[in-house]
């Protein structure tokens, strides 16, 4: 009977060992939010990076929420997108900003209210924000410059940007003028903007052969803009005819790169940067030293080097 009685009053106590953790009063973990500029159907690039920035949350355990505008041209959708996010109070908000000023005011508002910054990719002028993860964005603009100078030895070239109001797109941009300025040789026909649009990059491209028929080349700044002017090319018959060097990795740019028809891209590793903007993101969080600028490193592609084992894991991350 007395040991009936000592399990009954066992009982309570192990029922409370049993229960889930989330249950017994233990520290939530820690909200961010990741902001984007543009939805992940967009380009894989924003696919590969919301993977890392998932994988980082699920083993740092951290709450992870993504949202973002419907598209890169869209300013204020997603300034309204950033209201919302801070009504919400999230412990960091990690911001991918479609423009480079224009996004200051709603950061301002954020930290003002609590919420740290975090930029990834694209950064804001504002100097609330606490930390910036991306590639340099100019060293990649000079790199796709100097590639370019070395395919073309003479003539009118063209940059293809995805932005000239976001700090990658007007960074590598600049860095791909700057570099092409060093060869006398080389006309720079001019700087043209698709808003990371994938019909917008075609018509652009369209328009450019047409205007220009000697055109020799073009410098494109990121996936969406190289597989505009790739798509293109191919369509007219003109593979390989014409100089192109881009940025990113989709699988139809690595396509084009096998066949020719994209002599240069650079890889700047996308699951690597979501994954470091939620460390960093958790570093200001616990209150942590952070760096100001975070570089994830860039390597080009060429079809000389594209089989080394190397940057193969570059080219197929998964």
């Amino acid at each position: 009977m007395r040991a009936i009685r000592s399990l009954a009053l066992l009982l309570p106590a192990l029922l409370l060992l049993l229960l889930p953790a989330g249950c017994s009063g233990g520290k939530a973990p820690p909200e961010i939010t990741l902001v984007l500029k543009t939805t992940v159907e967009t380009a894989e690039f924003w696919q590969e990076a919301v993977d890392g920035a998932r994988s980082a949350a699920q083993e740092l355990g951290v709450e992870l929420t993504v949202t973002g505008a419907s598209s890169e041209t869209a300013i204020d959708e997603q300034i309204a997108v950033m209201e919302d996010v801070i009504a919400t109070l999230p412990d960091v908000i990690i911001l991918v900003a479609s423009d480079y000023t224009r996004l200051n005011d709603v950061t301002n508002e954020a930290v003002a209210a609590g919420i740290p910054v975090v930029t990834m990719d694209s950064d804001v002028s504002t100097d609330a924000r606490t930390a910036f993860v991306a590639s340099d964005n100019y060293a990649i603009g000079l790199t796709l410059g100097q590639e370019l100078g070395r395919l073309v030895d003479a003539g009118q070239v063209a940059v293809l940007t995805h932005s000239s109001v976001s700090s990658s797109g007007v960074n590598r941009a600049q860095g791909a003028m700057d570099a092409l300025a060093d060869s006398g040789a080389i006309e720079v026909t001019g700087v043209y903007d698709c808003g990371n649009d994938p019909e917008k990059a075609r018509e652009i491209a369209l328009e450019l052969l047409e205007q220009y028929p000697e055109l020799a080349g073009f410098v494109c700044t990121n996936e969406v803009c190289n597989l505009g002017v790739a798509g293109v090319l191919t369509e007219l018959g003109l593979g390989g005819e014409l100089a192109v060097v881009g940025c990113d990795n989709a699988q139809q740019q690595i396509q084009y790169l096998e066949q020719g028809v994209i002599q240069v891209t650079v890889i700047q590793r996308p699951f690597n940067m979501g994954y470091q903007a939620v460390e960093q993101a958790l570093r200001v969080h616990q209150e942590l030293p952070v760096s100001s600028f975070t570089e994830v490193p860039c390597v080009a592609i060429t079809q000389d080097n594209m089989y080394n084992s190397e940057n193969q894991k570059l080219l197929f991350p998964f």
